[in-house]
């Protein structure tokens, strides 16, 4: 009897390389007709397609070779690019479609379309930042410069506390780090870090006042190749600096704009008359999958019996919301880009002492309502509050969080 075989499926076209990234709506043409915008080429996807299967494939390692300095060949353990000619020139050089791993387990992402010159400055960039501290989007040349930053930092500012009581941590005022941290990242996306006429430097306003009233800026060095932009070197200064601001190429009355979080006030006052949508998939999530965050003795315990405790737990938050509007704190949640709130669970209804943690919800303005979503440490809590202001509410002090 003859066995019918199903033909083996293999990829071709960039999928041959790795995972296209910026595959979805066709982003990965349009960045390489950008690219080639000021010439007379014009790719479409199925030429780059029948390009990229009949091109040989290009092996380079980490700094953007094909051998190593004795003039071997590198192994394939070691291959951190793997890209192809595209046949496409841009002043004279080919533009190569390439792919990057991380490390040498990890699969082949991309495309980005850069020359061999222009991948090998990238190559260097990413190497010298490998050797850096990072905090965030920001690298300093050891751990130390990083400390003496956010020291520096605290000390300016308006005095408040950057860091907990009773939990440890390697850096200094961590909470100043995981704040200056995020602020950046949505300055960034609501466009609001200003680059110098010359693109040597950024600057962004903290949203922080220093001693005198002063909104806190940071400037920070610019260094970077292909797609890659790092931020190195960061340093306070603030509105009035005039000096500063022409030192690094900014114009005298520059005035970086602060992060928008909300558009009127009523989005950061929790509305107790809504009402809280606690589903079973948000419930499976914060009772099985985050399990951890309960206290240790109620850990063993049902799951529905976790879950009347949970429900006693909302309703009394709730109303006590609303005798103060301030008890249930707005935060910026940055995985949705929104402001949500943050409510403090007492599973044992006693108030003598701190929440056992905190419940996120999201807002549903259209069906107002809110969506129970997680559940979140004191810690992780506060740090998510503290980007839209400081909370004034003693249970969710960092200097008495336990």
């Amino acid at each position: 009897m003859e066995t019918m075989t199903t033909p083996t499926k293999t990829s071709d076209g960039l999928l041959q390389f790795g995972y296209v990234a910026n595959l979805k709506n066709g982003v990965y043409i349009k960045e390489l007709q950008e690219k080639l915008s000021d010439t007379d080429q014009e790719p479409t996807s199925q030429e780059l397609r029948e390009r990229a299967n009949s091109a040989e494939v290009v092996l380079l390692n980490r700094h953007g070779y094909p051998k190593d300095a004795a003039g071997r060949s590198i192994p394939a353990s070691k291959v951190r690019f793997k890209g192809f000619n595209t046949g496409y020139k841009l002043d004279g050089k080919y533009i190569f479609g390439w792919f990057e791993r991380k490390n040498d387990e990890s699969d082949f992402e991309g495309v980005f379309w850069a020359t061999e010159q222009e991948l090998r400055a990238y190559a260097r960039l990413k190497e010298k930042t490998s050797r850096l501290f990072k905090m965030g989007d920001f690298y300093f040349d050891s751990i130390d410069d990083c400390q003496a930053f956010l020291d520096d930092i605290a000390k300016a500012a308006i005095p408040e506390s950057w860091r907990y009581k009773n939990k440890q941590s390697a850096i200094n005022h961590p909470i100043l780090k995981s704040y200056l941290e995020t602020i950046f990242v949505k300055l960034n996306k609501e466009g609001k870090v200003i680059k110098s006429a010359d693109g040597k430097h950024v600057i962004f306003n903290t949203n922080l006042l220093d001693k005198f009233f002063h909104a806190i800026y940071i400037i920070a060095e610019v260094q970077e190749a292909e797609d890659l932009e790092v931020y190195m070197c960061p340093r306070r200064t603030a509105e009035e600096s005039y000096r500063d601001f022409k030192k690094y190429g900014f114009p005298e009355d520059i005035k970086p704009t602060s992060p928008k979080f909300f558009e009127e006030v009523n989005e950061v006052i929790f509305n107790p008359s809504w009402k809280i949508d606690k589903n079973y998939s948000a419930l499976t999530h914060i009772i099985e999958q985050r399990i951890d965050r309960f206290p240790a003795h109620m850990r063993t315990k049902d799951s529905y019996l976790l879950a009347r405790k949970l429900y006693d737990a909302i309703e009394y938050a709730v109303a006590i919301a609303q005798r103060n509007y301030k008890y249930i704190v707005p935060i910026y949640y940055p995985k949705y880009n929104r402001i949500s709130f943050l409510m403090p669970i007492f599973l044992e209804g006693t108030y003598n002492s701190y929440p056992d943690f905190a419940l996120v919800l999201q807002t549903d303005a259209e069906n107002k309502m809110y969506i129970a979503r997680t559940i979140l440490d004191l810690e992780t809590g506060y740090q998510d509050a503290r980007l839209v202001a400081k909370p004034d509410e003693s249970w969710l002090n960092p200097v008495t969080l336990k």
